[in-house]
């Protein structure tokens, strides 16, 4: 995953022909080539992440379909394609898109590629990815001026966010994706937001973006705030405390709702209900400054 932190992804517009033809070739993150000979105005999106940036750069009335999760332009009732890791493939090729966004792991796009389907694979990792995924997807789409407003609005959150922060002892985070327990550490999107609040991951530079902890672990780092983002199914405060070990950790639990652990998972449009949300559960005692 880390790798995707160092593409350079750029746009690249050839004028084709006449005025009217437009071949836009893009690199998406498996380092493929994507070629689009006019601006897409079919487009499944098989990622909620992507679903909530097509809406956000006003191109949501391009959207034939989307994966059970993603939201959908309103007033629109589209087809839902599935799970976007297994979607129902042969609807989407009855759908005739002329760009289909998916992720990078399913090994979805190369079924769909074998059936002659344009597919963007991948999402950004972390913040800087998120920029630059939005500039991409804005040049891809043809909404550049919108992407450009999007990236800004994006920046300015982000800067009010460290402001808000500056000045004020982060606490020690650990956050939890589910029981294992698997976590987020450097270079993920999650440990990002962490920083842009001046919260401190107990995660380790050397564990990685997604480690896999022991619980050892976890109890030595005794971390002030605990962070259950697998709250939505089914964890707590009570059986996190059931753990052998974990009912002497001192931390405060804080239970994620489905929407919160959303806004952390997905790299998106909605980076600064993130980062408000984070510092108001980090910093009870601050979040009515």
């Amino acid at each position: 995953m880390q790798r995707f932190s160092l593409f350079v992804l750029s746009v690249l517009v050839l004028l084709a022909g006449t005025v009217s033809a437009q071949e836009t070739a893009v690199r998406d993150y498996l380092d493929r080539e994507v070629t689009l000979s006019a601006v897409p105005l079919r487009i499944v999106s098989l990622m909620p992440s992507h679903s909530e940036t097509i809406l956000e750069l006003g191109a949501g009335d391009r959207l034939v379909a989307t994966d059970s999760l993603s939201p959908q332009p309103d007033g629109t009732d589209l087809p839902r394609v599935g799970d976007g890791f297994s979607p129902n493939l042969e609807l989407i090729l009855e759908l005739e898109p002329d760009l289909v966004l998916t992720d990078a792991y399913s090994g979805v796009h190369e079924q769909l590629q074998e059936l002659g389907v344009t597919v963007f694979a991948g999402t950004p990792e972390n913040i800087d990815g998120l920029f630059d995924f939005v500039d991409l997807l804005g040049g891809l789409l043809g909404e550049s001026p919108a992407a450009e407003e999007l990236r800004d609005r994006l920046l300015n959150r982000v800067a009010a966010a460290e402001a808000r922060a500056a000045g004020l002892e982060g606490p020690t985070v650990y956050v939890e994706l589910d029981p294992t327990p698997f976590s987020a550490g450097p270079g993920s999107y999650i440990d990002d937001l962490l920083n842009v609040v001046g919260a401190r991951n107990i995660v380790g530079e050397d564990l990685g973006a997604w480690p896999l902890l022991s619980r050892e672990y976890i109890v030595s780092s005794d971390p002030e705030v605990i962070l259950l983002l697998d709250a939505p199914w089914g964890e707590s405060e009570a059986t996190l405390r059931e753990r052998p070990g974990f009912s002497g950790l001192s931390g405060r639990v804080v239970e994620a709702g489905s929407r919160e652990e959303d806004l952390l998972s997905r790299p998106g449009p909605y980076l600064g209900e993130a980062l408000d949300w984070l510092f108001d559960v980090l910093y009870p005692g601050a979040a009515g400054e």
